[in-house]
């Protein structure tokens, strides 16, 4: 008896399994329901390595059709810098009055953190899509899932994600460059439109 009970438990769990929810995952297509996003709020935290330093900050992101404002900042909010893109221009405030503004944002975060990060293609790779300015190839696990995608000298793994409203949006992604690693986490996001 105590044999069949073991083999019925055994199925049930094998039966669980099977019929287990597999987390979102979107699909790299250029007519994505993502690309149409105007609008969001991201709040969570990144953390950057480089082969000299390593940090981990706050990550405040909201976006809509005209700029990009982020926050970064430690804990308790120490060390804030505040960071506006629109378009080619960029402008960054440390606060204690001190500003900075330039019509090349790749060279200025280059010149400031001694790493290249591509803003312009962030914007698409933060909400789990490739720039479509750009060609990109997928990147698939042993068992044939999509984990993520390399463009343009960066590759993006995507390691979980959440549905927000009726899109997935990514919860977790690692972005690794030439000469520098990006961890980045979402707490929250939300969809202005």
């Amino acid at each position: 008896m105590f044999r069949v009970l073991v083999f019925l438990a055994v199925i049930a769990l094998a039966g669980c399994a099977v019929f287990e929810k597999e987390p979102p995952r979107p699909a790299f297509d250029p007519k994505a329901k993502n690309y149409d996003l105007k609008a969001w709020l991201l709040e969570g935290r990144i953390g950057v390595q480089t082969a000299n330093d390593a940090w981990q900050a706050n990550l405040f992101w909201e976006h809509d059709a005209d700029q990009d404002r982020l926050r970064v900042s430690g804990p308790f909010s120490q060390g804030m810098v505040s960071i506006i893109l629109q378009k080619d221009l960029i402008y960054i405030n440390e606060g204690g009055g001190v500003t900075e503004l330039s019509r090349d944002p790749d060279a200025m975060l280059k010149e400031r953190l001694g790493f290249i990060v591509p803003l312009s293609s962030l914007r698409y790779w933060i909400v789990g899509l490739p720039d479509p300015n750009h060609t990109y190839t997928p990147i698939y696990n042993e068992s044939g899932s999509l984990l993520g995608f390399r463009q343009a000298g960066w590759t993006l793994q995507f390691q979980n994600f959440m549905t927000v409203e009726d899109r997935i949006m990514p919860q977790k992604m690692a972005i690794q460059g030439k000469d520098v690693k990006l961890k980045l986490v979402a707490d929250s996001w939300r969809i202005k439109g």
